[in-house]
């Protein structure tokens, strides 16, 4: 079996399971990085060794967190392709401390909202008052948004699961503000890729990961380590601290496990104290 037909099998077998676009993406990208890297002609010769191997040296240039990404697209090649199923005791995830959870105060909400850029403040209000991921920033469509329920439905995200949010009115006064100037198509997505040779239609969520990041360090309280995710982060927290259940947040964050939504409680009140409560949020004109 060469690279091609691999990876086409490959395909076809995650998109049957209904797997994400963006899963689909970067687990064809993981592999065909694998299989460049041992210059396969027949990729059915890979075997545990190889791809422990091949690990090793990624360790190189990933963080653990993503290289476990990278372990997870390899285990599944192996089951549904190969039909050789790795087990976890042959095959472990890297172990590492998660990265350390920032929640924004009740000033640096304001300061960060304070933005004439409609756009910008779209995105940040998305994460903020909706605690969506950035890829699920990034492929929201118009018809997304149900402003007659006020929902907002996230579709086909991570491991291809969907959910609804609850949609402010401070959020849909920023996405109607957005609308204005940028009018994207009604039958398309929201955020339209910048570049013309894009591979997608939607913004690339790298895009606005750096977007963040370069407004982000315009602040005193900037700190190397804050990214996107932080906005969903302070989301999570302040919803559990303002009474939200962990089984509600749960089906919010659209987590698979609640060992992904107990990393959130497992603060004391003490860290808190100056966080912003969520009404907050709706006082912003």
């Amino acid at each position: 079996m060469n690279k091609d037909e691999a990876l086409n099998k490959f395909t076809f077998m995650m998109e049957y399971r209904n797997l994400s676009s963006n899963t689909v993406h970067m687990y064809r990208w993981y592999l065909s990085r694998m299989f460049d890297f041992y210059q396969l002609e027949d990729v059915s010769i890979l075997d545990v060794s190889m791809a422990q191997n091949y690990v090793v040296h990624m360790k190189q240039t990933y963080a653990p967190a993503s290289l476990n990404a990278v372990i997870s697209a390899i285990r599944y090649f192996f089951d549904v392709v190969l039909e050789a199923p790795l087990s976890r005791r042959q095959f472990p995830n890297i172990l590492y401390d998660p990265v350390e959870i920032t929640v924004f105060t009740d000033e640096q909400i304001h300061l960060l909202l304070d933005t004439k850029d409609v756009r910008l403040r779209a995105f940040l209000l998305l994460g903020l008052d909706a605690g969506l991921r950035v890829g699920e920033v990034a492929r929201l469509k118009v018809s997304d948004i149900d402003s007659k329920n006020m929902l907002l439905y996230i579709r086909n995200s991570k491991r291809g699961k969907s959910r609804k949010v609850p949609l402010s009115n401070t959020l849909l006064k920023a996405l109607r503000e957005y609308w204005i100037v940028y009018k994207p198509d009604k039958n398309e997505y929201l955020f339209p890729a910048v570049q013309s040779n894009s591979k997608t239609p939607y913004i690339n969520q790298s895009y606005i990961n750096i977007l963040f990041k370069e407004y982000i360090k315009n602040f005193s309280f900037y700190v190397p380590t804050m990214r996107f995710h932080n906005l969903r982060d302070t989301y999570a927290t302040l919803m559990l601290k303002n009474g939200c259940n962990i089984f509600t947040l749960k089906k919010l964050l659209g987590h698979s496990s609640f060992s992904s939504t107990s990393r959130y409680i497992k603060y004391d009140i003490s860290d808190l104290a100056q966080a912003p409560v969520l009404s907050s949020l709706m006082e912003i004109e």
